[in-house]
């Protein structure tokens, strides 16, 4: 018997002129992304002699000095505090009231529920510039303004819009008859939803959740409207009062936003599949 002919190894494809492109494109927007965040790491581990002395220098020794006057020196860890609670706190209520809404609207609502979806829609068009008097107003009449309560609900009036929009267009694509087959076997509307919907719109909801968490993580505008000089706001507010007209703490600023980063990006890396899969079933669906 021959003995069998080698396997030859596969060539490896050319890249084409347009591929080539492309491909030294993405790598100029990395590189443009990735910089200030690389910078901001760097000068973390720098003093504020060296920085202002060599903006662009790099540091000579990993020490983590900043990352511990951050904390004891500044009211920082105050910030992070209270920005997880806003975080978390306004997904909790957005995830317990905006499915529930969005599923209402398209199976209970009828005619009704048509016109509850559009006053949500036109929720969409109006400007928070525009409602952010009012509600400044409305919070100290009722003594919720300056508390972290606030700032959540205002949160949630924004986001509870873009949430209902989602779920419905969703929703749409769940059989009745599966919904039909749960009230046959004597459950009702509320366990129908939670129990048998609801797990079908993990996707959106992983997507959602996602958005969500990192808008309220990185804003800025509505926790300094709503909360005044004696609360420490959030970390991005936190950051903003270590800059001055004379003199700013660049290297806190810089350990500040590098720790502001990482839950975002740890978060995004965590999810990132269920993110991108909520979205293209959302746009196979619209």
């Amino acid at each position: 018997m021959t003995a069998a002919k080698p396997k030859r190894a596969k060539e490896r494809r050319r890249l084409t002129a347009g591929e080539v492109v492309v491909m030294a494109v993405l790598s100029i927007l990395v590189l443009a992304v990735s910089f200030p965040v690389l910078y901001a790491l760097l000068n973390s581990f720098r003093g504020y002699a060296d920085i202002t002395k060599d903006p662009m220098g790099l540091p000579t020794s990993l020490d983590f000095g900043n990352y511990v006057t951050l904390f004891q020196t500044t009211e920082y860890g105050e910030a992070l505090l209270n920005t997880l609670i806003i975080t978390v706190g306004t997904l909790l209520i957005l995830m317990a009231l905006v499915p529930m809404a969005a599923y209402g609207i398209e199976r209970v609502g009828g005619r009704t529920g048509r016109w509850i979806y559009l006053l949500f829609i036109a929720g969409l068009m109006i400007p928070f510039q525009v409602r952010m008097i009012p509600l400044v107003t409305s919070m100290n009449e009722v003594g919720l303004y300056s508390t972290l309560t606030s700032v959540m609900l205002v949160h949630f009036g924004g986001s509870a819009a873009f949430g209902v929009l989602l779920y419905c267009s969703f929703i749409k694509g769940v059989p009745r008859e599966i919904e039909e087959a749960a009230n046959m076997d004597g459950a009702g509307r509320l366990r129908t939803f939670w129990s048998i919907v609801f797990p079908m719109l993990l996707p959106v909801t992983s997507a959602f959740v996602i958005i969500q968490a990192l808008g309220l993580w990185n804003d800025f505008f509505i926790p300094l409207v709503f909360l005044d000089a004696s609360s420490a706001g959030t970390i991005n507010v936190a950051l903003s009062r270590m800059s001055g007209l004379m003199a700013s703490q660049w290297e806190l600023i810089y350990t500040g936003a590098i720790v502001a980063t990482v839950p975002s990006v740890i978060l995004f890396a965590a999810f990132q599949r269920y993110f991108i899969k909520g979205m293209s079933i959302g746009a196979v669906k619209g």
